[in-house]
């Protein structure tokens, strides 16, 4: 998993925020185990006394190791009870190190009190080295960061073994429900299951951070987002979901939260691999910069777009893509659509339900069926007439380089006033490949071909 990233929150961008996330994602980072009284420290030794809880593992004795009650030990609250012999969850004061919250079971409900709990101001939760066994999901609030240390693990209890299932359900880890707030430095384990499960879902957010995350053995969508504002998915590791890896949809499909728009987008230098259908899906989304990404291996088009305007697919690599069912013209590296299918009621025939305005420069796609494509996909298959109304427009596809494309090197199955200029395509049948029927004003100009 990236560590690189430097970021501070997941706040609305160009204003201040509420909390302290300890001094940036740099020191966080650098977090060492907990000490006896629950002290997250930093490399040189300094208490991280911003954060407002941590909350750990238990074995059954106080956080000093000896079972003692009071300052450093079990300080509970009314109304909170621990079997002392078994395993547990606790929620420590960052201030003091006393026992805030304990819990036998799974961790979801020691997050929530911790979530729950943070002044109205915000903070920050700090997750202790380890696995957390989450038998549901914890939802996150307004101005809450949540940071991992080294080894940090949430993982699906109860998860089914994929090879006596076909596609187990499991359930979601994180539910970010509020505004500014930052996921970070977390592992997240399906545990086998591929259906009904994000690791990562926002909804109705302005200002989010998830950065320097992992996902891994399975999820049906790892890291989703709807109707949200002011976006950061940044340094992430997103391993073998099911359906997407990052995307702005939201599981089920047809629910309220699902393909509803969002605006202000940055996926940037994450790394997503192994997945069904869409490795990144920008869907119905405006203002929005995908770059600097690495996806690999995937079933349908691996950056899509669908729809979307007001965007930059910049600088990504995207290779080895392998058809999964693929809708007409075939699946690409990268892919600007208008797909009646994403296209919800409150923006059906407004230009939202359009691609526009869209540039993909910089990026380099090699072994993929298509490498760019643009077109229209109507609800009806026989509906030939909307690839002449509803298709993308005013796109421009400049300096990528495509290399063993087995279809075609660029296709434009259907748009309206695109450039597709100095694009090197090697070793391609069809380097480029532009449907006059359906497309229109395509300007083209020193295209370079090879084989």
């Amino acid at each position: 998993m990236s560590n690189d990233t430097t970021v501070t929150s997941g706040q609305r961008f160009g204003q201040s925020t509420r909390r302290t996330f300890l001094g940036g994602l740099g020191a966080t980072a650098g977090i060492s185990a907990l000490t006896g009284l629950g002290e997250a420290r930093g490399r040189g030794g300094d208490t991280l006394s911003s954060a407002s809880y941590y909350v750990v593992r238990s074995d059954g004795r106080g956080p000093n190791g000896n079972g003692a009650k009071g300052r450093g030990g079990w300080n509970r609250g009314p109304g909170r009870s621990r079997n002392e012999g078994g395993a547990g969850y606790l929620v420590l004061e960052a201030a003091s190190g006393r026992v805030a919250f304990s819990t036998e079971g799974t961790a979801e409900a020691a997050f929530q009190y911790a979530f729950d709990d943070l002044a109205s101001s915000g903070g920050t939760v700090v997750a202790g080295g380890g696995d957390f066994q989450f038998g549901g999901p914890a939802t996150i609030g307004d101005d809450t960061a949540l940071v991992g240390q080294q080894g940090t693990r949430f993982v699906v209890a109860g998860g089914e073994d994929g090879t006596t299932s076909d596609e187990p359900s499991g359930h979601d880890l994180l539910r970010a429900r509020g505004d500014d707030v930052t996921i970070a430095n977390v592992e997240f384990d399906a545990n086998g299951t591929q259906l009904d499960n994000h690791a990562i879902q926002a909804d109705d957010c302005d200002g989010l951070l998830v950065a320097n995350n992992r996902t891994v053995d399975g999820f049906q969508m790892a890291i989703s987002f709807s109707r949200c504002t002011n976006v950061q998915i940044v340094g992430n590791e997103v391993l073998d979901p099911n359906w997407y890896g990052i995307t702005a949809r939201a599981a089920p499909t047809g629910s309220d939260r699902d393909l509803r728009r969002s605006d202000n987008v940055v996926v940037a230098r994450n790394y997503v691999a192994g997945v069904t259908y869409n490795n990144i899906a920008t869907y119905n989304v405006s203002n929005f910069s995908v770059y600097g990404n690495v996806v690999v291996d995937g079933g349908h088009s691996l950056i899509a777009c669908s729809p979307a305007q007001q965007g930059a697919i910049v600088g990504n690599v995207c290779r080895d893509l392998e058809e999964y069912a693929p809708d007409p013209g075939g699946e690409a590296g990268i892919e600007i659509e208008y797909k009646e299918t994403h296209v919800r009621e409150e923006i059906a025939g407004t230009p939202l339900a359009r691609s526009s305005d869209i540039t993909i420069s910089g990026n380099q796609v090699d072994n993929c069926p298509v490498g760019v494509l643009a077109r229209t996909v109507p609800a009806d298959s026989d509906d030939e007439a909307a690839r002449g109304t509803a298709h993308p427009y005013s796109f421009t596809v400049t300096g990528n380089a495509i290399s063993d494309a087995a279809d075609a090197g660029i296709r434009i199955r259907s748009g309206e006033a695109g450039v597709v200029a100095t694009n090197t395509v090697r070793n391609s049948p069809a380097p480029i490949e532009i449907d006059e029927r359906y497309a229109v004003d395509i300007q083209q100009g020193l295209n370079a071909t090879r084989e």
